[in-house]
């Protein structure tokens, strides 16, 4: 074990000496996440909400005035014919129906139902019905606490000694059943389309240039194996106590080092410079640094074995990373794209760790949501590796 660590470090000392590899570890991944994210977050960080009162009496006019103060959300008002059209187009992450007779049912403390017309799968539906959800509740709340201070000042009424002693009591009895019977029910059905679904901005740009150049960096890891290659260094190991299995794991060890190392830094920066919540769940982001790093330092090990020259890995890490961050949703969401693209992209395994980082920071993800993404990436990296031991070369 000793030996594979030295061999690991001795790659990622070369990898230090090598300041041309801190262009594409560090600052090449921080500008991009700049661009990207100024770029998809040029308008209002909240997510757009187009809305269709059709009630238009006291308490759905509450209900519009509080989700306009949401840090959340953006209420975009518009008619009930248009609210398919706007997520369609992306204009809109979801929309929002508010039924004749809501105010009417909240009043009565009857049932009386919202309507949210989005994507249940998407992080931006999911956000804004977590935000209308507790938006509503606190309607429902003091609506209901109105309800209870007249019903207790009119059991108060005409009552004296110590029966007037009994209405804090029933008071309290009636808000806590009407927080156990809520009285506001939110139905989310299907959208046309499947547009504005991601959380716009840093939180988009971050995990997606954080893959995409994690992927780059195969390019300083494999280097470093075929040069020692070309100049015999490896054939030269042979003769020493390390064995075939021992120059092949560390070799893989040194990438994964580099990587996970990477993506610290960089984790780093999206965290306390772009604001990106990667610490949402530290367990489960934990979990997909680990898989990505294993599934980078795995291709980059089989690349670096296949190949035999400087110009070959060069154009071969291009192209991979390049294809492999397109079709995962590194560049832009593959909630965006058609069912086919979609299928496509997620026989990757980037795909998963990319719909996991960006669950985590969007959507709240633990360690039981990420494991999934786990599994698959821990299947492809096993395939890569036993396919770079077998094809491994001294020469």
């Amino acid at each position: 074990m000793r030996r594979l660590w030295t061999l690991a470090g001795k790659d990622l000392l070369e990898t230090r000496r090598d300041r041309l590899s801190a262009i594409f570890i560090v600052i090449m991944p921080i500008a991009f996440t700049a661009f990207f994210g100024l770029m998809f977050g040029s308008g209002s960080d909240r997510l757009a909400l187009g809305l269709h009162d059709a009630d238009h009496d006291a308490q759905s006019q509450q209900l519009v005035a509080a989700l306009e103060e949401s840090d959340a959300v953006r209420v975009v008002p518009k008619n009930a014919a248009e609210l398919e059209a706007w997520i369609a187009d992306g204009r809109a992450a979801a929309g929002l129906l508010i039924p004749e007779g809501f105010s009417a049912a909240v009043q009565a403390g009857a049932p009386a139902e919202l309507v949210l017309v989005g994507d249940q799968a998407s992080s931006g539906a999911q956000a804004i019905v977590a935000e209308v959800r507790a938006t509503a509740g606190d309607l429902v709340a003091a609506s209901r606490a109105a309800q209870v201070g007249v019903e207790a000042a009119a059991e108060a009424q005409g009552q004296t000694g110590a029966a007037a002693a009994d209405v804090p009591a029933f008071a309290q009895a009636v808000a806590t059943q009407a927080m156990e019977e809520p009285v506001v029910s939110l139905t989310t059905v299907a959208a046309g389309a499947a547009a504005g679904q991601i959380p716009t901005g840093f939180t988009l740009s971050s995990p997606g240039m954080l893959v995409n150049f994690i992927m780059f960096s195969l390019l300083t890891a494999g280097m470093a194996v075929i040069m020692e290659r070309k100049n015999g260094t490896l054939r030269r190991l042979m003769t020493t106590r390390v064995r075939r299995w021992e120059l092949i794991a560390g070799k893989m060890a040194g990438m994964f080092a580099l990587t996970f190392f990477q993506q610290i830094l960089l984790l780093g920066i999206g965290q306390f410079v772009f604001g990106v919540d990667y610490l949402n769940d530290p367990a489960a982001l934990l979990l997909m640094m680990v898989a990505l790093s294993l599934v980078a330092s795995s291709l980059g090990l089989l690349l670096a074995v296949l190949l035999t020259s400087e110009q070959a890995l060069v154009a071969a890490v291009v192209i991979t990373s390049m294809s492999v961050s397109a079709l995962s949703g590194a560049w832009f969401p593959l909630e965006i794209t058609g069912p086919g693209f979609q299928f496509v992209g997620h026989l990757l395994p980037t795909a998963w760790i990319l719909d996991g980082l960006r669950g985590i920071v969007a959507r709240g993800f633990g360690v039981g949501d990420v494991l999934p993404a786990l599994g698959v990436a821990l299947a492809w990296s096993a395939g890569l590796f036993g396919l770079a031991v077998i094809r491994f070369r001294l020469t």
